[in-house]
């Protein structure tokens, strides 16, 4: 099995582009060799890849990445809806072969490969396939970024039963502060609940970050801001 985790979410906007730039530093920090990933980018101009407009531009830039763009995320679309849906304003499908292949040259290149994606795992690809198919296909076991918000009991607990039916590892969750808003006390009890009910290692608490700049994504600025890091090295190969 390649070293490396596929980062899902609970829902879109949850924060699994940052939570994927915090774990690439910290895997840099540890002598890893990271590549990224974002096979499907919707709601993207697809002329432009810049870091402001492409959350794939931005993890290469943040972990200083310069592999082939198209490799990294071979398809964009422009329209702000799943992948199957803008196939049919845009005439262009996603094919999971195309994918694979890219990941495949990716991770002959990287010590270990991260790959982000695209809402969560039961977000059509194509009219037969879900996220969650492509993870199976890559092989690679899920790290599940979530919120401490209400309803993210829920959320978490069906995401981790869709894993589950599609026979996906979890290795752990993350939680990610979307907003500056204080936690109530409600909200700052979530991990240790999650966790509990679970089983599964809360892995981050990421806090709010205004500026997603590499200084404040660093792991000794997640820690000086009140988060944590309990991520674990990978097994010597």
């Amino acid at each position: 099995m390649t070293r490396g985790f596929f980062i899902t979410g609970t829902d879109t906007e949850v924060g699994k582009t940052v939570a994927t730039a915090v774990l690439l530093l910290w895997l840099k920090t540890r002598g890893e060799n990271p590549g990224v990933m974002k096979p499907v980018e919707c709601g993207v101009d697809p002329e432009c890849f810049s870091a402001s407009n492409s959350d794939a531009r931005f993890l290469m830039e943040t972990g200083g990445v310069e592999d082939n763009d198209v490799e990294v995320c071979p398809f964009r679309f422009k329209a702000p809806t799943s992948p199957y849906q803008a196939e049919f304003s845009e005439g262009r499908s996603v094919d999971l072969d195309s994918i694979i292949s890219a990941f495949n040259k990716l991770k002959d290149r990287h010590s270990c490969m991260l790959v982000e994606g695209i809402g969560g795992l039961m977000v059509p690809l194509t009219s037969e396939t879900v996220v969650a198919d492509l993870a199976a296909n890559l092989k690679l076991p899920l790290i599940l970024v979530t919120r401490y918000s209400l309803g993210t009991q829920n959320h978490t607990l069906l995401t981790l039963e869709a894993a589950r039916q599609k026979g996906l590892s979890v290795s752990g969750l993350i939680f990610n502060k979307t907003d500056p808003t204080p936690l109530s006390l409600i909200e700052q009890s979530q991990p240790a609940l999650l966790s509990q009910w679970t089983g599964l290692p809360v892995l981050a608490e990421i806090p709010f970050i205004e500026e997603t700049t590499v200084n404040n994504l660093s792991p000794d600025r997640i820690i000086e801001a009140g988060g944590s890091l309990n991520f674990q090295p990978f097994p010597t190969p």
